[in-house]
């Protein structure tokens, strides 16, 4: 049996750990699942004219929850977030 004077210290991603890729793994699901499964691709070009588009919706046009109804984009223009932006973008 292995044994240790040293406490586990319990490690939260994304709070405790600022290396964590947890953010792109969160972005590279939603670009899978809610943009490419749907489609049937069939070449590496048809690939990455989808993943063109569906980058520039998902940074210019999709609203973000997390950013109470802000696109990307917006929040890093410096546009204020109010929650209510996010029922208008998503009624659109």
């Amino acid at each position: 049996m292995l044994t240790t004077e040293n406490d586990v210290k319990h490690l939260i991603i994304q709070k405790d750990i600022p290396f964590s890729n947890s953010k792109i793994e969160a972005f590279n699901k939603i670009i899978k699942h809610q943009f490419l499964l749907s489609r049937n691709l069939e070449n590496r070009k048809q690939l990455k004219g989808a993943l063109s588009e569906y980058v520039h919706i998902y940074n210019s046009i999709r609203p973000q929850l997390s950013l109470q109804g802000n696109t990307p984009e917006e929040t890093y223009g410096g546009k204020q977030i109010t929650f209510n932006n996010y029922k208008t973008h998503f009624a659109q």
